[in-house]
C-alpha cells in the first residue's frame, strides 16, 4: 500500500514539473533590471532647474488657475433661494451678485448657485470655511472658480408669472347636471352588457 502512495505522488511531480518550470525565476535576471541599481535601490529621476522654473512660470501665468471674484454653491436646501444666500454669505464681504440656477418651465431651484464678491481675498475665504457646511441637513458643496472669465453667465433671472385668476363660468347645477348625464350613459352601457351595477 505504502509503495502504491509512493508511486502516484512521483507521477504527480513528474505531471506538474513542466507547469512549474514556466515560474521559475534566475538570480541574474532580478539583479540586471533597469529600474534596480547595485544597491538594491531605485533610481529617480529630478528635472532639470530650468525645466522646473519654465513650468512655475507658466502655472504663475495661467488665466485658468487664476482664481476669480465668482464662487459655485451646490446641494442648496430647498426653500434657500437669492434672497437667503445673499443675507448668508454677506457676513463674508460685499457681494456683487447672486445667481440661482431654476427650471426655465416651473421656476423651481435646480440646487446649485454663483455667487460673485467684490474683493477675490472675500470669495477665497467663504469657499473655505463654507465648503462641507452643514445648512438645513445639506452639506454646501462650495468651490471657488478660477479663470478670467469675470461674471456669471448662463443664468437668467427669475421672472415669476403672473397669475391670473381665471372665473368659473358655469355654476354648481350645471356641473351637477353634466356629471349625471355621464353616469347615466355609463349604466345604460353596462346594462346593455348585462352587468347590474349600483351606485
Amino acid at each position: 500500500m505504502a509503495s502504491e502512495k509512493i508511486i502516484k505522488n512521483n507521477k504527480k511531480d513528474q505531471e506538474e514539473e513542466p507547469l512549474i518550470k514556466g515560474f521559475e525565476t534566475d538570480d541574474s535576471t532580478l539583479t540586471t533590471s533597469a529600474n534596480v541599481s547595485k544597491d538594491n535601490k531605485h533610481t529617480i529621476k529630478k528635472l532639470d532647474k530650468k525645466k522646473q522654473a519654465e513650468k512655475k512660470n507658466s502655472k504663475e501665468n495661467d488665466t485658468t488657475t487664476t482664481p476669480s471674484r465668482i464662487i459655485y454653491v451646490g446641494r442648496l436646501p430647498n426653500g434657500f433661494h437669492e434672497d437667503e444666500l445673499a443675507k448668508y454669505f454677506s457676513q463674508f464681504g460685499d457681494l456683487k451678485d447672486v445667481r440661482l440656477a431654476r427650471n426655465k418651465k416651473t421656476g423651481k431651484s435646480r440646487h446649485y448657485a454663483f455667487i460673485e464678491f467684490v474683493n477675490k481675498d472675500d470669495a477665497k475665504i467663504a469657499c473655505e470655511t463654507m465648503d462641507n457646511y452643514l445648512v438645513m441637513g445639506h452639506l454646501l458643496s462650495v468651490k471657488l472658480l478660477t479663470g478670467g472669465d469675470e461674471k456669471i453667465q448662463n443664468l437668467r433671472r427669475y421672472r415669476p408669472k403672473v397669475i391670473t385668476d381665471n372665473k368659473i363660468e358655469k355654476n354648481a347645477k350645471e356641473l351637477k347636471i353634466k356629471a349625471n348625464v355621464k353616469h347615466n350613459k355609463r349604466l345604460q352601457k353596462l346594462a346593455e352588457k348585462d352587468i347590474d351595477f349600483k351606485f
